[in-house]
């Protein structure tokens, strides 16, 4: 039985606390008070998006003349049309996964978590989402934010229908499109470009379009268009650019239990993404293949990376070293909380303080990251287990940055690694002999 009186306590208490001095309020009762408020109102918006699911099931409000959930909410609580739908459906949810509805009111998770729970619905299903919920989505939930269960449905729905993969790329290629139109004083340049082009455009950019020291006052915009008047005057004299010597190239990384067809999660195109096994057959067709082995025999360390180490007789890093670099970076900036794209392959220990170039050793940074290093306001340092610490300031004294963002990535494997195989699809067979491409390696950390 639904106990009014609750209702009438809360409106009470709500009631209590408006009326209270809030400037006299010490430091500790203020946060104390944030605290509450913020632990309540979560709480309370479960309650509401489950409240709204009731009223639109029973169709509560046509006793007060409405002719619906939505009109009776419009109307009476003043919401607009979108938050009431977006809230409501937050609220089935919640009734199809009674484990989130206890959540949520619960305030273990909150109602943003409910909105992704909502989306991953609309493409899963009940079943799988139910069951990936309590494997997987409701752990991840307790602990992490609601992006970051919205990067889990989002691999599990890569590992149950990869062909959906496929099919977002052949959309991508029918809407591709570029214009360059005289435009005032210039030109206008726009377009969509499909995930192989804008990849490949999106990696040259990032490597091309790095700020040149202290003084360089461009915006990153004003960087990438001068980097790419660059790229045609070279073109146009019948060369193209490197980056210290190695040119820019597009990355396709591939789990060899992928390959083997033995489930494992299905391709990445450095720069966009997870890709179907459509593309990824057309784009291995013309790509060097380069092995990359990131896990020992025993799940430690891989000494094997030690053959690529040639110490003090080279400064610059090898190209096998910078895709090695890059694969176990998954060719991002290694900086904590940054996502731009490797553009230098920085020594830990600098090459002018006696540093070596040995895989352990070089990080690859962005451009802005690599001149925080060198300005000392960055410090970056191997952990010796062929990872790297990131500190505030020069030297070793600062306190370590905690990088939230491979934390959560690697909790998110975790919390999928049980899951993949029963989901997974294999491999594509070859055209050439019907067998499995296994000769790709995961190159991923």
């Amino acid at each position: 039985m639904f106990e009014s009186d609750a209702v009438q306590a809360l409106s009470e208490a709500v009631d209590a606390l408006c009326v209270q001095p809030l400037a006299l309020a010490d430091g500790t009762q203020t946060r104390a008070l944030l605290r509450a408020l913020q632990a309540g109102i979560d709480r309370l918006e479960g309650l509401k998006a489950a409240a709204l699911d009731q009223l639109d099931e029973t169709g509560g409000g046509a006793e007060e003349g409405a002719s619906s959930a939505l009109g009776w909410a419009r109307r009476e609580l003043r919401m607009g049309d979108a938050e009431i739908k977006r809230r409501r459906t937050a609220g089935r949810s919640m009734r199809l996964i009674p484990e989130l509805g206890e959540a949520v009111r619960g305030g273990e998770v909150r109602l943003d978590h409910a909105y992704e729970f909502s989306a991953g619905l609309a493409t899963l299903g009940i079943e799988k989402m139910r069951e990936a919920s309590a494997q997987i989505l409701l752990p991840l939930a307790r602990v992490a934010g609601a992006a970051d269960v919205r990067m889990a449905i989002r691999r599990i729905d890569e590992l149950a229908r990869p062909e959906r993969l496929d099919e977002a790329y052949k959309r991508g290629m029918e809407r591709r499109d570029l214009s360059v139109t005289r435009c005032g004083d210039g030109f206008h340049v726009a377009g969509f470009f499909d995930l192989v082009n804008g990849a490949k455009l999106a990696t040259w950019l990032g490597a091309a379009s790095a700020p040149r020291g202290a003084d360089d006052v461009r915006t990153p915009a004003q960087r990438r268009l001068d980097a790419f008047g660059e790229l045609i005057d070279a073109t146009l004299a019948h060369g193209m650019p490197s980056d210290r010597g190695v040119r820019p190239q597009l990355h396709l990384m591939a789990d060899a239990t992928w390959l083997a067809g033995q489930g494992g999660e299905p391709p990445r195109l450095v720069g966009f993404g997870s890709i179907g096994p459509q593309l990824f057959a057309q784009l291995a067709c013309g790509a060097d293949v380069t092995p990359i082995l990131v896990d020992g025999v025993t799940g430690g360390p891989t000494p094997q990376a030690d053959v690529l180490n040639v110490g003090r007789t080279q400064r610059l890093a090898t190209t096998r070293q910078r895709t090695a670099v890059i694969a176990r970076q998954e060719g991002i900036c290694a900086a904590p909380g940054c996502r731009h794209r490797i553009a230098e392959i920085h020594h830990a220990t600098w090459w002018s303080r006696g540093g070596r170039t040995d895989l352990d050793e070089l990080v690859g940074l962005c451009g802005r990251c690599h001149h925080a290093v060198h300005s000392g306001r960055l410090h970056v340092e191997p952990d010796g287990r062929r990872g790297f610490v990131f500190r505030r300031g020069a030297g070793a004294a600062g306190r370590a940055i905690e990088d939230h963002d491979r934390v959560q990535h690697t909790r998110i494997s975790a919390y999928l690694h049980p899951f993949e195989h029963p989901l997974a699809r294999t491999a594509p067979l070859t055209r050439q002999d019907g067998t499995r491409r296994r000769h790709l390696l995961d190159p991923r950390t």
